[in-house]
């Protein structure tokens, strides 16, 4: 009798314990399912109120256009180049905005257009040359202090990945300072002396020949019809033109300071990128 009640015992042991398991379990993932949602509604709240903060930005357009260039950019490149690409284009084109907002100028924030660059909108048009010089000469003076930037922090971190970046950086506000069409060098030569178009055009010609600059191709066109409808309504484009002595001289010393800048920029940080290839190179041999 004993014998059997003990067994009985142990058999209702053995019974009852799994049956306690299975609603500490069911408990637990429920307690666990309850909190997830509850971080979940969190995360959906925080989504949406920064979707909202977006939508009602300026600047939705410009970030999701940034987002979107910056993921095609990585899938060629490395997500940190994508970055920094993307980056150096924004302060160029913000140097565009800044400045048109201070001359009165209704302007949209930046737009990217992945693998051709970015833009604004003039919504407004400047009254004279003078303001499409001065709109103009923004994003490669924002581009030149970017470029100086990544040089700076180059020198503080001793990071290839800035002295490369600099160079993209000069090159592409080097390029932008070509004069001829809406090129932001056409803009400011415009103010200068509309004859400097005849170099940009020669200088247009050549790249695309020799260094298959093809997308120089479609700023060749529109830069001939300009030319035209300039050469059309002379009476207007005269008045258009004209621009004070002073600044003539100011906007054109600029562009030159500008330029002669951007070169040594762009052959330093190439110079200092050689020769960490150069480095690297011989460590692996």
């Amino acid at each position: 009798m004993h014998i059997q009640d003990d067994n009985s015992r142990i058999e209702e042991s053995i019974v009852q314990k799994p049956t306690k398991r299975p609603s500490k379990t069911t408990l637990g993932i429920l307690i666990t399912a309850i909190f997830g949602l509850l971080k979940f509604s969190k995360l959906t709240v925080l989504a949406k109120f920064l979707f909202t903060l977006l939508k009602a930005s300026k600047f939705a357009g410009t970030f999701l256009s940034m987002a979107l260039t910056i993921v095609l950019y990585a899938q060629i490149y490395s997500w940190l180049f994508a970055v920094g690409f993307v980056i150096v284009i924004f302060v160029h084109e913000m140097g565009h905005y800044v400045t048109s907002k201070k001359l009165g100028l209704d302007v949209s924030a930046p737009t990217f257009i992945p693998f051709l660059g970015a833009f604004i909108r003039m919504k407004s048009m400047p009254k004279s040359v003078k303001e499409e010089a001065i709109t103009a000469i923004g994003g490669p003076a924002a581009g030149a202090f970017v470029t100086l930037v990544c040089l700076g922090i180059y020198s503080l971190t001793a990071a290839p990945y800035w002295a490369g970046l600099a160079y993209v950086s000069a090159l592409i506000n080097l390029f932008n300072l070509l004069p001829f069409g809406f090129l932001d060098g056409g803009r400011i030569s415009k103010a200068i002396s509309p004859l400097i178009w005849v170099i940009g055009l020669i200088l247009c010609v050549i790249l695309i020949w020799k260094l298959h600059f093809y997308i120089l191709v479609l700023i060749l066109i529109f830069g001939i019809f300009e030319i035209i409808s300039m050469y059309r309504n002379k009476s207007e484009t005269a008045q258009y033109l004209s621009v004070e002595p002073g600044f003539r001289l100011a906007i054109g010393t600029s562009y030159l300071l500008l330029l002669v800048l951007l070169v040594i920029l762009m052959m330093y940080s190439l110079d200092i990128s050689t020769a960490l290839q150069s480095v690297q190179a011989s460590l692996f041999r």
